[in-house]
């Protein structure tokens, strides 16, 4: 057989078809020749011609043996592979070119091989879809494959029968399995009548929660997060759950080696890039709340549960989806998990600690109705439906556990008759009796998420109508708002989510719930220099539509802090409470219902601590990883997407060895040296001998210094101060960074602070010609931010997020 694309020789059919499969399917224009002569379009054709004409030859056989073993890797049995057998099959099925090669040159010889890789790449670029930097890692992955091959004196047909097992993906998942740890995802189905009463399947699949969760706790990071020393309790430096009441006062999530796990839920929407199909999947992932809270935020820390379409959540799909998790969960509180680290048995226990979630899917997942139209539609307390706006501001006590079990019951009763049942589901907005109502606390460990609450929801409806009284009342026009809104100077860390509107008047009212065409992330960054873009719209502030709109400044920087203190979430209560009154007379009938729930954010705060901790921003950054991925085949979407995330995680926590990652969810400190500035200068040097702050010797300076999620460059500006909550920041521009491996300080140009401005919810600052050494060890804020500087060269620092509000309501 022979190939005239390659001008490639084979002596088995089965070898020339695999050739044609694996290279040539995707070209229309293929051209099959037989030994015989004959000319084919398509492989089926070809076999045909084969079975008919040359059946008693030998060459037919190893279609039949070909046939053979492809049913056999489908039905998921391993292949044998005989030393010789192989060997041969490797010597029958690869391009002898020993015979052409002896002629060749030493250079001729490389440039064929050049060819040859160069081939390969281009084709997974042109036909697979790849992107340059999977390329590159090929390329690179190659180069160092063949270099252990030459340092080992490896054996290179050996290695050739190794790969030939690897084209397999049966065999790929299985190795992976033994050397990564992959666990491979479960898919199930069952059939379900939906109200137009059509017979569906559902299929869903799901990851073993057990084993999921065993491979993580045995990661270097988690284990070091697992036992370390938890600082002491301080009520003014409140830093993630375990400073919140509720784990303080358990019985078993005060100990800081009890599991404590959150529970997340989205919908995300995935689609085919060559049709216009469109699936909804429901993804559930759990993550471990011991884990350091800046190594939450990454990819790696949320795990999947299980994922199921969207559409099936009404048809019972959470029972089936969820049964897994739930038995684990069992498993865990009861009789605890054993893994071993260093060769030592060690069990843990745990539970869940709290559910997290966009509205309607938290919702969905404890039962609750999924809307806003029941009478009772906050699970948390009993306001009404048709008093929102009326009792705004009303204390309402929040339900109980008892209250929430009761009202259970009585579905339970009422459920033989519809009409009872459908009058109280829809009076206490509950549809059924949590899944995890023998779990956790249904009402007090299901909070509402504050990024869907504020950043999609209170804040973008208040701009909306904030804009639209301006707009109407002859304060700017909306294409100055814009213009403005563009052409501000965010900070290179806000450049990602740097918003871009593009909004005449009359489209404000035609804004999806009346909100705004803008990312959360967006919407985040517009609220923080929102001050500053409107004083450059305004010739006076002094009207009380802008002062509620400060207020929801206030109200972020409250929310978004890393590190509060004890008395914050009453200050996040004082201004949740005059913006809504507010709001309430400025613009009556506009008020939406997370205007109520975020009422409820200073109680979880007491509860859990900092809001950002305990908020859908690290779902949402785990929903790029799917949105990044291209989907061609949406039969099952949901088990295919729950394999690709199973390998990319077996990748991410293993080293090419097959050891455990010591970095698979944080990089460690890094900088980059700067060229050109030298430790060894002289001036720098005159600087080092006179710096009696610096506590120890520097070995290099940096131009960018990364550490802990936050990235320290020159130039960049810091809060300086020692303290969480002094009474005035220590503002200061980074002019060198010193680090000795270990230890980091920066030397920094320092700011005169000369006052707080109401107006603009920021410091007034100038500079000066101090200079001082601060250890970033000492530094209590360690976010970087900027300064602002306005037209007629005026400084200012706005300090946000933060965990105190010098506003005065």
């Amino acid at each position: 057989m022979h190939c005239y694309m390659c001008k490639t020789d084979f002596k088995t059919l089965s070898a020339y078809v695999k050739h044609q499969r694996d290279l040539h399917s995707h070209n229309k224009h293929m051209k099959l020749i037989c030994s015989c002569g004959g000319t084919f379009s398509t492989l089926r054709s070809l076999q045909a011609h084969w079975s008919r004409f040359h059946k008693s030859e030998e060459l037919h056989e190893d279609i039949e043996n070909d046939k053979a073993e492809r049913r056999e890797a489908t039905v998921e049995k391993d292949y044998e592979y005989e030393d010789n057998a192989s060997q041969e099959h490797v010597g029958d099925d690869t391009f002898n070119s020993s015979s052409t090669d002896e002629d060749l040159s030493q250079e001729e010889q490389m440039k064929m091989f050049e060819k040859r890789i160069l081939y390969m790449v281009l084709t997974l670029q042109t036909v697979y879809y790849t992107s340059e930097a999977a390329a590159e890692f090929v390329v690179s992955s190659l180069m160092e494959l063949f270099l252990a091959v030459s340092t080992n004196k490896l054996d290179v047909k050996t290695l050739a029968v190794c790969l030939e097992k690897l084209k397999s993906s049966h065999i790929r998942k299985k190795k992976a399995t033994e050397y990564f740890r992959y666990i491979e995802p479960i898919s199930r189905s069952y059939r379900t009548t939906t109200n137009k009463k059509e017979i569906k399947t559902v299929k869903y699949a799901y990851v073993p929660f057990i084993q999921s969760l065993k491979n993580y706790l045995e990661l270097p990071e988690v284990q070091a997060d697992l036992n370390r020393v938890l600082p002491a309790y301080d009520p003014n430096c409140i830093q993630d759950t375990y400073d919140g009441m509720f784990a303080r006062y358990h019985s078993n999530f005060s100990s800081s080696t009890y599991l404590k796990i959150e529970l997340n839920s989205d919908d995300l929407t995935v689609t085919n890039p060559i049709s216009h199909r469109a699936h909804s999947i429901f993804f559930f992932y759990w993550s471990l709340l011991n884990v350091a809270r800046e190594k939450r935020s990454r990819q790696p820390a949320k795990r999947l549960v299980a994922a199921c379409p969207k559409w099936a959540r009404k048809y019972g799909s959470l029972y089936h989806t969820m049964d897994d998790f739930l038995m684990g969960m069992h498993e865990l509180s009861t009789t605890g998990i054993t893994i071993s680290i260093n060769d030592t048995d060690v069990t843990y226990y745990g539970g869940l600690f709290l559910s997290l979630g966009e509205y309607p899917a938290q919702m969905s997942l404890n039962g609750f109705k999924e809307t806003v139209s029941a009478t009772h539609f906050c699970h948390l307390c009993d306001i009404q439906h048709n008093n929102l706006e009326a009792d705004i501001d009303y204390d309402f006590q929040s339900i109980t556990t008892d209250e929430y079990k009761r009202r259970c019951d009585d579905l339970d009763l009422a459920g033989d008759c519809n009409q009872s049942f459908d009058y109280l589901s829809k009076k206490y907005g509950i549809n059924s009796r949590s899944l995890f109502d023998e779990v956790y606390d249904v009402i007090r460990q299901c909070p509402f998420d504050v990024m869907h609450t504020l950043l999609e929801g209170v804040l973008p409806n208040h701009l909306n109508a904030f804009l639209d009284f301006c707009s109407t009342a002859g304060y700017f026009t909306m294409d100055q708002f814009c213009r403005e809104v563009n052409r501000f100077p965010y900070d290179e860390s806000e450049l990602n989510s740097k918003p871009h509107l593009d909004l005449a008047s009359a489209d404000l009212k035609k804004q999806n719930n009346l909100g705004m065409p803008l990312t959360s992330m967006q919407t985040f960054y517009l609220f923080i220099n929102l001050p500053f873009i409107l004083k450059n719209l305004l010739h006076s502030s002094d009207f009380p539509q802008y002062q509620a709109i400060l207020i929801c400044v206030d109200i972020l920087s409250l929310c978004f802090s890393n590190t509060i203190s004890i008395t914050t979430p009453d200050q996040l209560r004082s201004c949740i409470k005059k913006h809504n009154d507010l709001f309430r007379r400025l613009y009556p009938g506009k008020m939406k219902f997370k205007f109520h729930f975020m009422t409820h954010f200073p109680t979880i705060m007491k509860d859990f601590g900092p809001l950002i901790y305990t908020s859908c921003l690290a779902t949402e950054r785990k929903h790029q990883f799917f949105k990044g991925n291209k989907v061609r085949n949406l039969k099952n979407p949901s088990l295919m997407l729950a394999r690709r995330h199973e390998l990319w995680l077996c990748v991410n926590d293993h080293c090419q060895d097959g050891s455990l990652s010591h970095a698979a969810l944080a990089d460690g400190p890094n900088g980059v040296v700067d060229n050109r500035e030298s430790i060894s200068d002289a001036r720098v040097q005159f600087v080092i001998a006179h710096l009696p702050s610096l506590p120890f010797k520097p070995m290099s300076m940096l131009k960018v210094f990364n550490s802990s999620g936050y990235k320290y460059s020159k130039y960049s500006i810091l809060n300086l101060s020692k303290e969480h909550f002094p009474a005035m920041p220590i503002v200061g521009k980074i002019k060198w960074i010193f680090y000795d491996g270990k230890n980091c300080a920066f030397i920094c140009n320092l700011y005169a602070v000369k006052t707080y401005v109401q107006q603009l919810r920021a410091y007034e600052v100038e500079e000066t010609n101090t200079i001082e050494c601060f250890l970033l060890d000492d530094i209590c804020y360690k976010k970087p931010l900027k300064l602002v500087a306005l037209s007629d060269g005026s400084l200012y620092y706005p300090l946000h997020p933060y965990g105190k509000t010098l506003s005065i309501l």
